[in-house]
């Protein structure tokens, strides 16, 4: 144990111990080191099969180099890989060619889970209730995200619409700065950026900010621009190195923050609520003719 936490370069593990490795697992060795960046990508069957070798090969590799584990090796390849990226974007996937869908669906519906517990237990009720009084106070409320977080915030645009609440998206990322630096001290902006660290984002939350604007952010957990520019900070379950969740099961978690807002604003009042998503039904699903 204590020899593993001494090594932190998994390629330089592979280096000093290639000598001592055998035939099948110098090959899995041939390939990481050809395919560093790809083989963070891969589980055990994957490597084992990408290197031509086999799963218990790739087993005593990560034991014969010093690094114990599967899960430590890829660590440690991938402070390689990302010497100089910050730890919390490394990607985590653990991808399989030809995978059977048995699998897929259980991989897939286990992270999720795993994801939600997760939420739950990071996500104070006081900071939902504080934004869900923000959004119902304000003049208008702006929502901002680009890629997987534009469609979370695009999400919630549709939901506040349906609900009578003044709001605006729009996903051309110059236009979402430009609304930013057009509010007023009445108005609210709600941005939603997984990392927090989005250019534009960054700038919308700045741009908000200086008008006054009470300013909402949907990121991650832990230290990052756009939640330092808030007032109200909303948060998911952050990337932890290796072992981080995929973009997918951080967009549930967003998406899941999106509907217990939404779910806490119909309750607030429930009879308008009732009637505004009844008038919304009506208006988008009218019969020709009528």
């Amino acid at each position: 144990m204590d020899e593993e936490r001494s090594i932190e370069s998994a390629l330089a593990a592979i280096d000093a111990r290639l000598s001592k490795l055998s035939d099948s697992e110098r090959k899995v060795a041939e390939y990481v080191v050809r395919e560093p960046k790809k083989t963070l990508h891969f589980n055990v069957s994957e490597l084992a099969r990408q290197s031509g070798s086999s799963q218990a090969a790739v087993v005593r590799f990560c034991k014969r180099i010093g690094l114990g584990s599967f899960n430590n090796f890829k660590l440690r390849l991938a402070k390689d890989v990302f010497r100089d990226d910050d730890e919390r974007f490394i990607p985590d996937l653990d991808l399989e060619s030809e995978a059977t869908p048995e699998n897929v669906i259980q991989d897939v519906i286990q992270r999720s889970q795993r994801g939600l517990h997760h939420l739950g237990s990071i996500l104070a009720p006081s900071t939902v209730e504080a934004a869900a009084d923000a959004i119902l106070g304000a003049s208008m409320t702006a929502l901002f995200g680009v890629g997987a977080s534009g469609v979370v915030a695009y999400d919630f645009f549709q939901k506040l619409i349906r609900l009578g609440l003044p709001s605006t998206y729009t996903l051309d990322t110059d236009l979402q700065v430009t609304t930013a630096s057009g509010l007023k001290p009445t108005d609210t902006a709600f941005i939603v950026s997984y990392s927090g660290e989005n250019a534009a984002m960054c700038e919308a939350a700045r741009q908000a900010r200086a008008r006054g604007a009470k300013v909402i952010s949907l990121t991650m957990d832990g230290p990052n621009t756009v939640r330092s520019l808030a007032s109200i900070d909303l948060v998911v379950p952050a990337s932890e190195r290796i072992y981080r969740q995929g973009a997918a099961t951080s967009r549930l978690n967003q998406l899941t923050v999106i509907d217990i807002l939404y779910s806490i604003i119909v309750s607030r009042n429930l009879d308008s609520s009732i009637a505004a998503i009844e008038r919304t039904m009506h208006a988008t699903h009218r019969k020709k003719g009528q």
